[in-house]
């Protein structure tokens, strides 16, 4: 999981091309499922992993800890005991983008019915921050098919 933030709009890159970003503040970025063999690093380890961006639906969250959901198996949640604050829908190839107002949020992919998420090293459910004017850009992996 990545972040960064930028200044109003600008260019996200996806498989070597630019996808114009459209929005002055918000989120942006692209989820990519992971399947097969990877290093320590994250980089394909085997000719037999897959590596490629996916159309998913995501939640947005106020931001979340591990307090406030039902843990099911993995990297997976039951129920998240926050505020919802919006969804968006990646494109086919994974790309997104949302305005929302500045502030902290999680984000909660829906796959195969039920929410994947990934905590960071402070306990926070993908998190990403959204400051007054800029637009974030974050790459969420689904890995529940990789080995590392």
């Amino acid at each position: 999981m990545a972040c960064s933030s930028s200044k109003k709009g600008g260019n996200a890159s996806r498989n070597e091309k630019l996808i114009p970003i459209t929005i002055a503040e918000g989120i942006t970025g692209s989820i990519i499922f992971k399947q097969g063999e990877f290093d320590q690093s994250g980089k394909l380890s085997s000719e037999e992993g897959l590596l490629y961006g996916v159309e998913r639906k995501v939640y947005v969250y106020t931001q979340t800890n591990i307090r406030a959901v039902d843990i099911a198996e993995g990297d997976f949640v039951n129920n998240v005991y926050e505020q919802l604050i919006d969804s968006l829908q990646s494109n086919a190839d994974g790309f997104f983008e949302k305005k929302i107002k500045a502030g902290q949020y999680s984000l909660f992919i829906l796959e195969n019915n039920r929410l994947y998420s990934k905590m960071d090293e402070n306990g926070y459910y993908f998190p990403v921050t959204v400051k007054a004017d800029s637009v974030s850009t974050i790459k969420l992996e689904i890995d529940y098919k990789a080995v590392y």
